[in-house]
């Protein structure tokens, strides 16, 4: 049996991408996660995110789903990782051994639950039915990054690759910070875009309820 552990990072940012990952390892090796560092991200140091990842990676299938801000845009969050988190799946039940037989790899996923507890039945409904796994062998739970190994790790996966396509982005469009709208860089950068053009970039989620604020000058320039 092998598990899928998948997680995300940048959900709420207002600047970059949103990025999907999962990690694929043998049920037997899931301990083996926690001995190289498989940790929810936000419990490591970004310095030590990277180095973590790579270890990891030389020893179980690491894959993403980078999703760029102009297509949050345009589409629901859950949309968005409902459609994300199966293309996963069905990527790991592919690359799995038993692929091209009669009979579905053994593969289950555990997901850092992505939507409120109450939603969680009819997300994985929709997952099941999207990649053909039965429903029993598709789990969502919130603080899946922290309990479980698999997701740990794809929380770090996810984090890094995120992280990576902000340094890019800021080497084009300047220094934004990460990207959070919490953040005192992000809040400047995305005055001065507007105040400059009239608008904003397009690395920024315009549906963003802090983005509606500052074009509806509620915001101080």
């Amino acid at each position: 049996m092998k598990v899928l552990g998948i997680d995300e990072a940048g959900r709420g940012a207002v600047l970059g991408p949103l990025v999907v990952a999962g990690i694929l390892a043998p049920e037997s090796k899931l301990m083996r996660l926690r001995e190289l560092g498989a940790r929810d991200s936000k419990a490591v140091p970004r310095e030590s995110r990277k180095g973590r990842l790579v270890a990891i990676a030389r020893e179980f299938q690491v894959r993403a789903v980078v999703i760029p801000a102009q297509a949050v845009d345009r589409e629901s969050l859950t949309e968005l990782e409902l459609a994300a988190a199966a293309h996963l799946i069905r990527r790991a039940l592919f690359e799995s051994p038993a692929a091209g037989t009669r009979h579905l790899p053994r593969v289950s996923v555990v997901v850092d639950a992505p939507v409120h507890p109450r939603a969680i039945p009819g997300f994985l409904a929709e997952l099941s039915r999207r990649t053909a796994l039965p429903p029993g062998a598709i789990s969502a739970y919130p603080k899946a990054d922290a309990l479980h190994p698999a997701v740990g790790a794809a929380s770090l996966a996810a984090k890094v690759i995120r992280d990576a396509y902000v340094a890019f982005l800021r080497t084009r469009y300047g220094d934004f910070g990460w990207g959070y709208p919490g953040e005192k860089r992000v809040q400047a950068f995305l005055s001065d875009w507007l105040a400059r053009t009239g608008g904003f970039p397009p690395i920024c989620r315009t549906r963003w309820r802090s983005v509606r604020a500052l074009l509806e000058g509620k915001l101080p320039l």
